[in-house]
């Protein structure tokens, strides 16, 4: 077992446990003498059992007797919080006067009641003092100290990276066209003046097990030649930077070990050494930017030096370049042919390939490497002895998470992974670890994370920031580190949300099923549950519901329950009273009446719910540590009137159409409230958002209905504008706000009238409007804009072109102008991504020289034959997007097959030829999508219909398919459609 995992995991606990030790002698929840004297006792073990279990963070293996006795603090600590909190609960419960007591006799009760929970509790935190001092006493008894036969991180380094420095090219596969990347960065001559000789710095980053290293050592061998000297050195997560300096010297001075100089005579000497000689330096595995500061031994001497860094880190890696993006190469794990090739090379190496029986299990086998050389090498060197034995490839496949915990043929790779979850900060350990809690291959969408990593109290207090807002860092942070792969990244670096790499998720699970953190069970099953389950993650759609039933009963110390698939019976939820987390998103088995019992689980923070639910219960309101709260898949129609007295509530999410309880603004910690709807709710309500002086995301929903409303829309609007002001006065951030179709004037009189949000940084404007709001410049902040529109002129890209600040802009165009609009360069100079969506109609934009410097990343979709009919071509000006790295379009074009026409293969080919041809070469995804409209329009038309306003969906095997008809109810337009398609499509839309 892994210390730096148990300390990480224990220190998950620990934090919020210190706290709450704190809490309890500061408030009146100890008057009690004893409960006092035992909670200072705990207050002042509990630091040095903190102390005690980071001492051993680095260190691999434990001794069996250590490795007990961690164990032992580790659950000793959880069940310290576990009491803390049902004592804290109950001491709150007596002391809320709101809760019906009244009169003399009732107060003296109540007052006897808390007698009695202190006397109760008294002998509780008195049991679990005295488990402390025999946990003390244990360890001096059988002298468990710090002593262990495990090894460090140090000892980690050697190993790991000895293949790849001695690898042959013809041993390699992937590696020509990165090499060759790299050496065209290095030795690129396009710089003109003084500027081509100087210094340059080319960083590779990307995760453990990518090849980093010997795509550098290839480059190295490849390049070295032209240089006058050279030299290859490793650093490690703690360099000894004058042995690295002295390793430096003796491969650049080829004389042996110089002599013992100190750091900065080292430094001197090879600065004096390489003033007047071009030389190659390889730097590998930086893991701070304060180890880079080597950089200062290697001078400037524009000889058309070279260095090569490589690292984990992409904050590292800009460092060492310099902040030059395009002097970093991120490396990329190999394609499934690629990966083939090497796992076929390594076990079959006298080119037979895999046989017929085996391809099945070893793509397979392969998916579950995802690309990762080292990963496919091993596992590879694994199989190599059960040559054409199925059954056992299967196994091995079945197992391999198991195996690398277990198996010392892929110790290589688990160390290589433990370096860089060495490197972590404590906190982020924890974080990290809980990944583990989601299910293979899924999409962890970023802010739900967070949150659940708030709930569970992971988050340390950062002063000037919120908690979330320090979640936010350490996501990026892990991102930043190449532990999880970004999904859906954004404008200025915002991700959507990450996944999890499967031989890492592999590795982490195992960790956290040994250390008792958290417990997943999946189609695999399980071998054997602990006592006290702390977390619980069920994703097995083959588990039986008896057997779920088992698992979860007595459990009522889980902190996490999330449950991934639905199941037949929904568990029973009655004794689950230690609940931080409860996700039930994914449990469609769930109806009204197995929720109740969630008005008890008074520790909860995050209560996410799924879509059978109608209604919450009405003592929703008793759970006061509730800080997070999903119903948007629910079909509630109403929350009860107790919602408002969660004062804890940080994010409130349900779907459109709900109504909310008039006194919403004593709900003082909210910052998220997605949606508001008008007219469901009330004046007052919309009066009351105002008062939220946290909110800083707000969704509003108006309807067509509002036209009907007379002098009550007046109020509504009227109100609306005030809250809106009051927000913005204190920092709203994000607005996503509806209406109907057209309706301008709406928004016009909110924000024409003096409506000021100065923090406001998003703004989605959902359906369609005539005109581009002249008062969107007036937002000095923002950012991030979506709006959909009708119609389009030169005055409405003037008006967004005026917004300064604005990073990203989506947009939805319904109508395109008979002239084409140019986008030139006197406006969106700081534009990151545009969206341009059409649909069907006429791509109407193109980009002049010099437009838009900063854009890196475009999506396009219009219809081929109707910008060909308007335009004449396809020519966009996307060549003169200079900073362009990335595009993505979606042709859409007519056909009464699937033969794809002249127009949309002209449309693809002038987009990837623009593509090619651009100096940045940026990454290309051109995609066509077939409408039968035509044919069917014909269809139509030989009956007499004219016009097309109808939507169906056909379910045919094109990637998207819709017919647009205005009476589907003419039996000669449903004949001839029956002709058309297919008998099952043809019954199924009738």
């Amino acid at each position: 077992m892994m210390v730096g995992a148990t300390v990480s995991a224990s220190a998950g606990v620990m934090n919020s446990l210190l706290g709450k030790l704190s809490t309890l002698l500061d408030k009146e929840y100890t008057k009690h003498k004893n409960v006092e004297k035992d909670v200072m006792f705990l207050q002042r073990e509990l630091p040095s059992m903190e102390a005690v279990l980071q001492k051993h963070a680095m260190q691999d293996e434990l001794d069996v007797q250590l490795k007990a006795w961690v164990s032992e603090l580790r659950e000793l600590a959880y069940d310290i919080e576990d009491s803390i909190d049902a004592f804290m609960v109950r001491i709150e419960h007596y002391s809320d006067e709101s809760a019906g007591i009244k009169g003399f006799m009732s107060k003296k009760i109540h007052k006897l009641k808390k007698l009695r929970c202190h006397h109760k509790f008294s002998a509780v935190f008195l049991e679990l003092k005295e488990r402390v001092v025999e946990a003390n006493e244990r360890r001096r008894r059988y002298e468990v100290d710090g002593s262990t036969s495990g090894t460090t991180t140090s000892d980690l380094l050697v190993d790991s990276r000895l293949p790849a420095l001695y690898s042959g090219l013809d041993e390699l596969v992937g590696i020509k066209g990165p090499r060759d990347c790299i050496i065209k960065l290095l030795t690129y001559e396009a710089d003109s003046g003084p500027s081509r000789q100087q210094l340059k710095v080319v960083s590779i980053v990307g995760c453990g097990g990518l090849g980093k290293t010997t795509l550098a050592n290839q480059v190295y061998k490849e390049i070295n030649g032209q240089f006058d000297c050279k030299a290859f050195v490793s650093m490690s997560q703690k360099p000894d930077m004058r042995k690295i300096l002295m390793d430096l010297l003796s491969q650049i001075l080829g004389n042996g070990s110089p002599m013992c100089f100190d750091e900065q005579r080292l430094i001197d000497k090879l600065r004096e050494f390489l003033k007047d000689k071009r030389y190659l330096i390889v730097i590998d595995d930086i893991w701070s930017t304060s180890a880079w500061e080597i950089v200062t031994a290697f001078p400037d001497n524009n000889l058309r030096s070279r260095i090569i860094t490589t690292t984990r880190i992409m904050d590292v890696a800009k460092s060492c370049s310099a902040n030059l993006q395009e002097y970093v190469y991120t490396i990329k794990p190999l394609n499934h042919q690629d990966s083939s090739k090497l796992f076929v090379k390594k076990i079959f190496p006298s080119g037979c390939g895999v046989p017929q029986h085996l391809k099945e299990v070893s793509n397979a086998i392969l998916k579950k490497c995802g690309g990762l050389p080292l990963a496919i090498l091993i596992i590879a060197g694994l199989l190599a002895s059960k040559y054409d034995r199925k059954d056992e490839w299967e196994a091995v496949h079945n197992s391999i998470g198991s195996e690398l915990g277990k198996n010392h043929t892929l110790e290589g790779f688990r160390r290589i992974l433990m370096l860089s979850f060495y490197d972590l900060p404590h906190d982020l350990k924890t974080c990290f670890l809980y990944l583990s809690i989601f299910p293979e291959d899924d999409l962890i969408v970023r802010k739900q994370l967070v949150w659940k990593w708030v709930a569970e109290g992971f988050i340390r207090k950062e002063r000037g920031k919120r908690p979330d807002q320090v979640a936010e860092s350490y996501f990026y942070d892990l991102i930043n580190r190449n532990m999880i792969q970004a999904v859906g990244v954004q404008y200025k670096g915002n991700i959507y949300g990450c996944r999890v790499h499967d031989l890492v998720l592999d590795l982490i699970r195992s960790l956290s099923a040994q250390i008792n953190f958290v417990i997943a069970i999946d189609d695999k099953g399980y071998e054997s549950s602990p006592r006290k389950i702390r977390r619980l993650s069920l994703q097995a759609s083959n588990l039986e519901d008896q057997e779920m039933q088992k698992l979860v009963s007595n459990q009522s110390h889980i902190r996490s329950l999330i449950m991934f698939r639905a199941f037949k019976k929904a568990p029973d939820l009655f004794k689950f009273h230690a609940l931080r987390i409860l996700d039930l998103s994914e449990c469609n088995c769930l109806e009204d009446h197995h929720i109740t019992c969630i008005v008890n689980m008074f520790q909860l923070r995050y209560l996410s719910l799924p879509c059978r639910i109608t209604e919450l219960p009405e003592q929703t309101g008793n759970l006061q540590h509730l800080e997070v709260l999903n119903i948007r898949r629910c079909m509630i129609k109403t929350l009860p009137e107790s919602i408002v007295k969660l004062g804890k509530l940080m994010c409130l999410h349900v779907k459109s159409g709900v109504k909310l309880p008039d006194e919403i603004g004593r709900m003082q910690a909210l910052q998220e409230l997605e949606s508001i709807s008008i007219p469901c709710n009330s004046v007052r309500l919309i009066e009351e958002i105002g008062r939220l002086t946290r909110l800083r995301r707000l969704t509003v929903e108006t309807t067509s209905t509002t036209e009907k409303m007379g002098d009550q829309e007046v109020r509504f609007r009227e109100m609306l504008v005030s809250s809106l002001t009051e927000l913005g006065r204190n920092g709203l951030e994000s607005l996503c706000i509806s209406y109907p179709h057209g309706q301008n004037f709406i928004l016009d009189s909110l924000f024409g009238s003096g409506c000021s949000l100065p923090k406001l940084h998003e703004l989605d404007i959902k359906n369609y409007l005539c005109w581009v709001p002249r008062w969107i410049t007036m937002l000095s902040s923002l950012v991030h804009l979506c709006l959909s529109m009708y119609d389009i002129d030169e005055e409405d890209m003037r008006v967004l072109n005026g917004i300064s600040t604005l990073l990203f802009l989506h947009l939805e165009l319904r109508n395109p102008p008979e002239e084409r609009l140019v986008i030139g360069c006197d406006g969106l100079r700081h534009l990151n991504e545009l969206h341009v969506f059409c649909q069907h109609s006429a791509m109407p934009l193109t980009f002049a020289p010099g437009a838009m410097p900063e854009l890196h990343r475009l999506r396009l979709e219009f219809g081929a034959r109707e910008t060909l009919r308007m335009y004449g071509d396809f020519d966009f000006g996307i060549e003169h997007l200079s900073g362009l790295r990335d595009i993505r379009v979606d042709i859409n074009y007519y056909s009464g097959g699937t033969d794809m026409d002249a127009e949309a293969v002209a449309a693809k080919d002038a987009i990837t030829t623009a593509s090619i041809i651009h100096p940045n070469r940026p990454l290309h995804d051109v995609r066509m999508h077939v409408t039968m409209m035509f044919t069917l329009k014909e269809a139509a038309q030989s009956v007499g219909l004219q016009s097309a306003t109808k939507e169906l969906n056909l379910g045919t095997d094109f990637q998207r398919t819709f017919v647009q008809i205005e009476d589907l109810d003419n039996p000669e337009v449903l004949r001839k459609l029956q002709q058309l398609l297919s008998p099952e499509s043809s019954t199924q839309n009738q």
